[in-house]
């Protein structure tokens, strides 16, 4: 059993794809970060990082517990244990890695200060370059991907894996970011395609309803000191 530590947004929903793609069981945990559960003690001494996910494997290493976070490391680790996800030739192995690693130093940061700048940012402080600024990152990664899906059925190549695991969740914001996913044609049909597979619709029966406005964000949070906590801002800022 893979007990694994999250809410809801799209590292999380990586795991939970992977997971049912595999097969192996696992039991979702909830950490809400809105009520700053990652700051507790005993999460930290899961992740000193305070970040989710997190996973713990209880049939590990030796058979023994293993815990885990980044959800980037999660899905290799989920792929090396079930040998799925990847493709068996070295060739292959690192294309996919390729673009899982692009995911992390792209796609996911991009996106993340993009929605931050668009939705949570206090007015002020040059936040209208800043969205800018994000905006334009998120619109070229858009091309990227489009443009690679013009050549191949899937991100890395011929085979689905952990790299449209990583940037599936990514590009299912669009709505929320504001992005225009109808006019790069390939990057649409691969997230239509994926969004039809079997274990996808299952993780996204599970999150109806997850995801929050502004306003039902403001109002999960325990205080607006979580908000300003979360996002190391106000009396967190530099700390």
């Amino acid at each position: 059993m893979i007990d694994v530590y999250g809410f809801s947004g799209p590292n999380i929903m990586k795991v939970h794809i992977a997971l049912e793609e595999t097969g192996l069981p696992y039991k979702s945990i909830e950490v809400n970060v809105l009520k700053s559960d990652q700051f507790t003690p005993e999460f930290t001494a899961l992740n000193p990082n305070q970040k989710i996910p997190v996973i713990v494997d209880h049939d590990g290493y030796g058979g023994k517990p293993f815990t885990l976070f980044e959800s980037g490391a999660i899905l290799l680790y989920i792929s090396e244990k079930t040998g799925k996800l990847v493709p068996a030739d070295p060739e292959g192995r690192m294309k996919a890695i390729q673009w899982l690693f692009q995911q992390h130093g792209g796609m996911g940061p991009m996106g993340g200060q993009l929605a931050h700048f668009y939705r949570f940012a206090p007015k002020g402080l040059n936040v209208e370059y800043s969205e800018k600024r994000y905006r334009s990152e998120n619109n070229r990664l858009y091309d990227l991907y489009d443009s690679q899906l013009a050549l191949r059925p899937y991100i890395a190549g011929d085979s689905f894996t952990i790299a449209d695991i990583a940037i599936w969740p990514w590009i299912g914001y669009h709505e929320l970011h504001n992005l225009d996913l109808n006019r790069r044609k390939h990057l649409k049909a691969w997230y239509d395609k994926i969004a039809e597979r079997e274990s996808v619709k299952r993780v996204q029966a599970a999150y109806d309803g997850r995801l929050m406005s502004n306003s039902e964000i403001e109002e999960e949070a325990s205080s607006p000191d979580a908000l300003d906590r979360f996002f190391r801002r106000g009396k967190y800022l530099g700390t």
